[in-house]
């Protein structure tokens, strides 16, 4: 792509596909996306799965927490039946589409893509875990690791300082109500918070940090570029979200629709060009 801007497949191509799938990683890669997103949590023992929700209950027809069941119960969970029911004007059906592992996601994958890999557990283990699956399918180079909250990705630094790191923080509604940093955010407003995280992630030495596309702002990109990080987007609703983000300099963003986010950025490049 003629940019220098990073589309993201959010989750795959979520709005075409179950998020978090094969079916959805593929179809990403189909649509000229060379960077997926995806969510990982442990099963109960201890496998690396990859899914969003600390809950089964609204995506599939299991119920209570993830981390109750184990990764054989797991893999047989459909999540392609949630998908057609709330997206009934979708080409394809996907009734039948179960989760998967980390495993299963690197071996299809492999190196034709890079990773932004979320870790959404809270469980110590996991953050060296998955540096050991990922180094395993010998794509150390080609994934960063993300999460809402700095211990693990403290926890990777510390194990691989040379890893790519991207905090994620957390909107304007969920920032003051952050039990992990609420004693240094009552208060405080938007900018300021925005400040506070910018320069914690720049203090801990992560090379890039992502804020939801309406929050960011020309202030915010040139603070953290003045922190020595780069800063793009997530939360991409529209083309106007995009287009914003395109024109104030952050360096890409995840987005649900890789196949259109890919032609809106093509398109700024080439009137950029004229």
């Amino acid at each position: 792509m003629d940019s220098a801007f990073r589309v993201i497949a959010h989750r795959g191509a979520s709005a075409e596909a179950p998020e978090n799938t094969l079916p959805a990683f593929r179809l990403a890669l189909e649509q000229g996306a060379s960077e997926v997103e995806l969510d990982v949590r442990f099963s109960s023992d201890l496998e690396i799965m990859v899914f969003h929700d600390d809950a089964l209950d609204r995506k599939t027809g299991l119920r209570g927490r993830f981390s109750h069941y184990d990764a054989s119960a797991l893999r047989r969970t459909d999540i392609g039946r949630w998908f057609d029911v709330t997206r009934p004007h979708a080409q394809r059906r996907f009734a039948g589409t179960c989760l998967a592992t980390l495993d299963e996601v690197l071996e299809t994958l492999g190196d034709r893509v890079r990773y932004h890999i979320e870790i959404k557990d809270s469980n110590p283990l996991l953050p060296l875990r998955l540096l050991q699956a990922v180094d395993a399918h010998g794509l150390e180079s080609r994934v960063t690791i993300t999460s809402f909250s700095m211990k693990p990705l403290l926890a990777v630094q510390k194990v691989a300082p040379e890893r790519p790191i991207c905090f994620l923080l957390r909107d304007a509604h969920d920032a003051v109500r952050s039990a992990e940093f609420r004693p240094h955010l009552h208060g405080k407003s938007i900018e300021a918070i925005q400040d506070y995280w910018i320069d914690a992630a720049a203090e801990a030495g992560f090379s890039q940090v992502a804020v939801r596309a309406q929050d960011v702002t020309p202030r915010c990109i040139a603070r953290a570029a003045d922190r020595g990080v780069t800063l793009r987007g997530w939360g991409v609703r529209d083309e106007a979200d995009l287009l914003w983000l395109l024109r104030i300099g952050a360096v890409g963003a995840t987005v649900d629709w890789p196949a259109r986010a890919i032609e809106i950025v093509r398109a700024h490049a080439e009137d950029g060009r004229r």
